[in-house]
């Protein structure tokens, strides 16, 4: 065989792998796609709660009054867009994202969606408990898994504690949500915990003096760290209150982590648009 046909043999064998390869990054981005329009159609069926509930300690309902949650009714599921920054680890330079997200009232359920650049790729992330599947996962190019931590207890945990911490932009939740179990700890904290058995957890909600909503807190939020996942102390602030659809959210937050005594922020964000159905 002549020089210019091995050539011709190389580069269509080359054109071929690429081709492959195209493809299969193609069938990655549906499926992950088709797998994120799943979690948000199982959103969407959640249904709605009949009634109030009756059993809640009366610091708890003081605080969705203050919230601007009623007996007229509640909603069925919270939309929220977001933007803002993230680090991935101590020191790193801030990502930019933006973010939408679905959280159910009655239940504990939530996905949140967000893109960002990563070296000057596109990466999205998704970040969700729904029914008896949770998860946080990312991909470049929507393809390429760069991080995912899926379907086991410890997992469960650490979404469920997410939701337990964003009853700030849920507030009907606080009345309506049965899978919500609450303890009064003193006048400027509630606890209030989720799960049974391995998926057991509980957050901590704390108030200022006016009664607003203002950190949360646990001892024991799994966090991963390259393989190891470990139970660190996690800690959140939100501020800013506004009245948007009749409630009163807080549209700045952000959320860390305590290591070794040092606080590490990896999420700050504004909301930029709060709708509850």
């Amino acid at each position: 065989m002549t020089k210019k046909g091995s050539f011709m043999v190389v580069s269509l064998g080359l054109g071929g792998m690429a081709l492959l390869a195209e493809f299969a990054a193609v069938a990655a981005r549906r499926s992950f796609l088709g797998r994120i329009e799943s979690l948000q159609l199982s959103l969407e069926q959640t249904p709605k709660a009949l009634a109030i509930r009756t059993d809640l300690p009366p610091e708890v309902v003081a605080l969705a009054r203050r919230l601007g949650v009623s007996d007229g009714g509640g909603g069925r599921l919270v939309r929220l867009t977001q933007s803002g920054e993230m680090w991935l680890k101590p020191g790193s330079k801030p990502l930019a994202f933006k973010a939408e997200q679905t959280i159910a009232v009655a239940e504990v359920g939530f996905l949140w969606r967000a893109w960002l650049m990563m070296a000057g790729v596109s990466m999205q992330v998704i970040d969700y408990t729904v029914g008896c599947k949770a998860g946080l996962e990312g991909r470049l190019l929507g393809a390429l898994p760069m991080m995912q931590m899926t379907d086991t207890d410890t997992i469960f945990r650490s979404e469920a504690m997410r939701y337990l911490a964003e009853l700030m932009w849920n507030p009907d939740a606080l009345l309506l949500n049965r899978w919500l179990d609450w303890r009064v700890i003193n006048l400027r904290t509630l606890a209030v915990a989720t799960g049974d058995g391995a998926r057991r957890c509980e957050v901590r909600l704390i108030l200022d003096d006016a009664g607003d909503l203002i950190g949360i807190e646990a001892d024991d939020r799994p966090r991963q760290d390259g393989r190891v996942v470990t139970a660190c102390p996690w800690f959140g602030r939100g501020g800013d209150y506004r009245t948007i659809g009749g409630r009163r959210i807080p549209t700045r937050a952000e959320v860390g982590w305590l290591l070794d005594g040092v606080e590490f922020i990896y999420w700050r964000g504004r909301v930029e648009s709060w709708s509850v159905s």
